[in-house]
C-alpha cells in the first residue's frame, strides 16, 4: 500500500508543479503584455489607463499563486517521501512565498489608501 502511494505520488507532484510553472508564466505574460500597452499609450501620448503598481500587483498575484502550488506538491512529496534535499526545498519555497505575500498586501494597502 505504501509503495501504491509513492507511485502516485510521484506521478502527480509533477504535475502540481507544472500547474505552477503554468501560473508563474501566465502572470509574467500577462504582465508584459500589459507594460507593452502601457508604453504604446506613453508614445501615443494617451493617457495611462493602468498604473504600474496595478500590472505589479497582477505579477504578484500569479506569482504567489503559482508558488502556492510548489508548495503543495513540495509537500506532498517530502510527507511521503522525506529527503534532506526536499525540506531545504520546501523550506526555501515558502521563505520565497512569504517575502512575495509580504510585500504583495504592503502594495494592496497603499493601493488602497490612494
Amino acid at each position: 500500500m505504501h509503495q501504491l502511494l509513492i507511485e502516485f505520488v510521484e506521478r502527480v507532484a509533477p504535475w502540481i508543479e507544472m500547474i505552477g510553472i503554468a501560473v508563474v508564466l501566465w502572470g509574467a505574460v500577462e504582465g508584459l503584455i500589459r507594460l507593452v500597452l502601457r508604453v504604446k499609450s506613453a508614445l501615443l501620448r494617451e493617457p495611462q489607463r493602468m498604473p504600474v503598481s496595478h500590472i505589479r500587483i497582477a505579477i504578484g498575484e500569479k506569482t504567489a499563486l503559482g508558488l502556492d502550488f510548489f508548495l503543495a506538491g513540495d509537500i506532498i512529496q517530502t510527507i511521503v517521501i522525506p529527503s534532506w534535499e526536499s525540506l531545504a526545498m520546501l523550506g526555501g519555497i515558502v521563505v520565497i512565498r512569504t517575502v512575495i505575500a509580504f510585500f504583495l498586501n504592503k502594495d494592496l494597502r497603499e493601493l488602497a489608501e490612494k
